[in-house]
């Protein structure tokens, strides 16, 4: 399964986005007029009703546990499309369950998989920070510049306990994804 992820990431990525724009595409007579401003394709997303939110929480998921992109264009995009209260609810809710899905399947079936998953190197640098600096790693969850799904493997390998990485996520990610859809949201204010 993790080879098949690992081999396919970039092709399970692009399917994503394509049944995105595809429903987009179905949905609409005017697919194009949708993309004219934010205020269009925030309409029109959400006359999707549960539609939208949905596909875009899915999408995050897929994003943490694949990592094809960085983390931070999902939450900044979000603000740009759903405003800085939807998006970073979403965005939280995707990052939340993707985080702890890297981090169960780590604890469950090891380094094997996860290093079919990620970079080797990468991970044995950030293993060696956790082992020396636990407390002080965690606190990345709280800054939107680090590779949290590679953090989030590692932290799954080592000795943190579950419940201490739950609430540092649950709190981290607050400011995280707060502070990304707020530049989302600001840069569809500026530009848009």
């Amino acid at each position: 399964m993790a080879n098949f992820l690992k081999k396919y990431r970039y092709d399970i990525l692009i399917i994503t986005i394509l049944i995105f724009f595809s429903l987009l595409a179905f949905c609409s007579q005017d697919v194009f007029d949708v993309f004219s401003s934010r205020e269009v394709l925030r309409s029109y997303l959400m006359s999707l009703g549960g539609l939208a939110p949905i596909i875009f929480v899915l999408f995050v998921i897929v994003e943490v546990v694949i990592a094809p992109i960085p983390g931070f264009i999902p939450a900044i995009t979000a603000g740009f499309i759903f405003g800085p209260a939807l998006g970073s609810l979403y965005t939280y809710i995707g990052s939340i369950i993707g985080s702890l899905i890297v981090f169960f399947i780590a604890r469950k079936f090891g380094r094997p998989i996860i290093v079919k998953m990620f970079n080797e190197k990468r991970l044995v640098k950030y293993e060696k920070a956790i082992s020396r600096h636990e407390n002080m790693l965690l606190v990345f969850y709280f800054f939107p510049f680090f590779p949290l799904d590679v953090i989030t493997a590692v932290f799954g390998l080592s000795a943190v306990k579950t419940k201490k990485f739950i609430i540092v996520v649950l709190i981290g990610y607050i400011f995280y994804v707060v502070s990304l859809n707020l530049f989302g949201d600001y840069l569809a204010r500026m530009y848009f």
